[in-house]
């Protein structure tokens, strides 16, 4: 039976997502945004709700380790594709903030959003442990397949993203829009 390209396209980013679930440290991942970060990305000043930008602090050496592990598992793939690491949030675990980006496709990511409520294919991919594609025909026009990432005792603490262009799309809006 002939494949689609977007049947195989999704075959290949969810063999990516296979290797980063099994690659990506759920322990270094929750320690990347530094505690007072998580608490302002948590608890804005309803005065100044953008503030937290400002106290946004990370662990430097675990960041970098996280992105150019992220960038690795891009070039698993023959096309163009772009990760991002969301982490669960400390006192809000029904919201994510991304802690890692690599390029401007992203399903979920708005530009300036510190949090978002969980996606219900995220919480699919958090709740089973499994990686889960998201649904297709999504205004996006992207094709995304999550990863779960899990800390040493075994539990889902956050997922890997990774977005492509769905090949049935004409034009993507800016990544900013």
């Amino acid at each position: 039976m002939a494949r689609t390209k977007t049947d195989r396209l999704l075959k290949a980013l969810k063999d990516a997502a296979r290797v980063a679930s099994v690659m990506v440290d759920g322990d270094e991942a929750t320690r990347i945004i530094t505690d007072r970060a998580m608490r302002h990305i948590a608890n804005p000043d309803p005065q100044f709700r953008f503030m937290s930008g400002d106290y946004y602090d990370v662990d430097h050496d675990t960041f970098l380790r996280m992105k150019k592990t992220l960038l690795r598992l891009e070039r698993l793939l023959p096309f163009a594709c772009h990760t991002a690491l969301w982490v669960k949030i400390k006192g809000m675990e029904n919201h994510l903030t991304v802690a890692v980006q690599n390029g401007s496709l992203h399903r979920y990511w708005t530009w300036a959003e510190q949090k978002r409520p969980i996606e219900a294919e995220m919480a699919a991919c958090i709740r089973s442990g499994e990686i889960v594609e998201a649904p297709i025909d999504h205004p996006s026009h992207t094709l995304t397949v999550l990863a779960p990432v899990r800390n040493s005792l075994g539990d889902v603490v956050g997922l890997v993203e990774f977005t492509s262009k769905n090949p049935a799309a004409k034009d993507l809006a800016p990544a900013w829009n």
